[in-house]
């Protein structure tokens, strides 16, 4: 019996220790990016990332795909301010490209979910618009407010990890698509 408790505690050690790594690790997102209409659009919005010091990936990003999956460390830049480099690059065909996050909340439509989500979601209604796609599923599209960055040093806006936070303190998660 010793033995099985002494394993056990190992296990969970474990598996917290790699939980933190996780939290300390880079992030990778995928963005959903509108407006991208050649490779010279592609180009344009990979030169505006790779001005965000934190940027060190960008991949899947062409006129076809529609996306890209973006590796940056959240504890520079946030989310919210990818989103607004993504933004801020030259638009090649005079409109901005706009990027957005696509994701999940399995069990949003179980019991009072929604209505606990929906507020979470109102309190973040200054830096996003959460536009929901499918209640049943809980799918949802986050679309980003523009983003007046003050001069200071570390993630500004909406962050993933904030809003994770909130959502498992109501005893639900997110996943990204």
């Amino acid at each position: 019996m010793r033995h099985l408790f002494t394993a056990f505690a190992l296990a969970f050690a474990s598996q917290l220790t790699q939980a933190a790594d996780a939290k300390t690790g880079p992030a990778t997102a995928t963005f959903h990016i509108q407006e991208v209409k050649c490779s010279t659009c592609a180009n344009a919005i990979d030169e505006s990332l790779r001005k965000l010091p934190a940027v060190t990936k960008v991949d899947d990003l062409s006129e076809s795909s529609g996306f890209a999956v973006i590796t940056f460390d959240a504890k520079v830049v946030s989310h919210h301010q990818v989103a607004q480099a993504i933004f801020a690059a030259n638009p090649v065909h005079g409109e901005p490209y706009v990027a957005s996050l696509k994701f999940t909340v399995p069990d949003y439509a179980k019991g009072d979910n929604a209505a606990k989500v929906d507020a979470l979601f109102a309190k973040h209604k200054s830096q996003v618009r959460v536009e929901l796609k499918n209640k049943a599923r809980g799918d949802f599209v986050l679309h980003f407010e523009p983003l007046a960055v003050d001069g200071k040093k570390g993630p500004q806006g909406w962050t993933l990890d904030t809003f994770r936070t909130g959502l498992q303190a109501l005893g639900l998660n997110i996943e990204l698509k």
